[in-house]
């Protein structure tokens, strides 16, 4: 009975203590508490994106203070609910790159790789926002103003790739080619194959009148100079209503020598307009004319 007694008291004083302390060792040394290295990440949607777009990450375990990290960018999370987690993609360059959290001792849990995007290129305006058929090439440029443009930007014009200078992220400049009148399409493209949305742009075919004079004086006929825009080779002047049976010599999209016969020494109220080989009729112009 005494040994039993002595056996008993042993097991009090020597054997539960060290199993005790045994097992909270073992336990400071393999149980990581969630402030270390025990948060999880399952889940990243979406798996791309551009700077500033939003990222859902659903997590396990998620220590108070884990800090998240891009690379080697630590960035702000919000918590949303119980396993989610949203932040921001930073300003990074295109690429691929791992989301992880650290914690305590730098202790660094599993990473989920997101593919950084370009950014999306936006045209907010064009300056101007339309010429005219026969501008000429030195008054053919025109500023896109927007956002997130970038040196590599390629601005496409109805699918062709235009020149471009580009000023700074927010403009760029190009000179528009000779195309036909009417509506065109012009869209930025951002290294990535990213693009903005189209804005149109618009070249006036239609001729236009700016002014009627007399020229050259002769003693049957004299010359009326017909000043404008758009003129096309074969615009013909139109008085009354009726096509012109003179000569007409074309001198540029912006001016017509009508050769005019003196049909008497009074002069005559008229109107005129200029009518292109498209079928395409400019302004009224009235004048007083013998």
């Amino acid at each position: 009975m005494k040994y039993i007694r002595s056996l008993i008291l042993y097991f009090i004083l020597f054997i539960i203590p060290t199993t005790a302390l045994a097992g909270a060792k073992e336990a400071a040394t393999n149980g990581k508490t969630p402030d270390e290295c025990e948060v999880k990440i399952f889940g990243i949607l979406p798996s791309q994106g551009a700077p500033a777009s939003p990222v859902k990450l659903y997590v396990d375990n998620l220590p108070p203070k884990a800090r998240l990290y891009l690379k080697d960018k630590k960035i702000p999370y919000n918590y949303m609910e119980e396993g989610l987690i949203s932040f921001e993609i930073p300003k990074l360059k295109a690429g691929s790159y791992p989301v992880y959290f650290t914690g305590k001792n730098d202790c660094r849990s599993n990473s989920s790789m997101i593919k950084v995007t370009g950014e999306k290129p936006s045209i907010s305006s064009l300056i101007p926002a339309q010429i005219f058929y026969c501008t000429p090439a030195g008054d053919r440029v025109v500023l896109l103003k927007g956002d997130n443009f970038e040196e590599g930007t390629r601005i496409h014009f109805d699918g062709i790739v235009v020149g471009s200078s580009f000023k700074n992220r927010n403009e760029i400049e190009i000179k528009i080619p000779h195309a036909k009148s009417g509506l065109h399409n012009i869209i930025a493209i951002n290294p990535g194959k990213i693009s903005s949305l189209s804005q149109n742009f618009y070249i006036e075919g239609k001729p236009v009148i700016y002014d009627v004079s007399i020229g050259l004086r002769y003693e049957e006929h004299y010359e009326l100079i017909i000043e404008g825009e758009n003129f096309l080779w074969g615009a013909t002047p139109i008085l009354n209503g009726k096509k012109v049976e003179g000569e007409v010599t074309y001198k540029s999209c912006n001016m017509l020598v009508y050769d005019r016969e003196y049909d008497s020494a009074i002069l005559e109220e008229l109107f005129m307009q200029v009518s292109n080989p498209d079928g395409e009729e400019s302004n009224v112009f009235h004048l007083s004319i013998p």
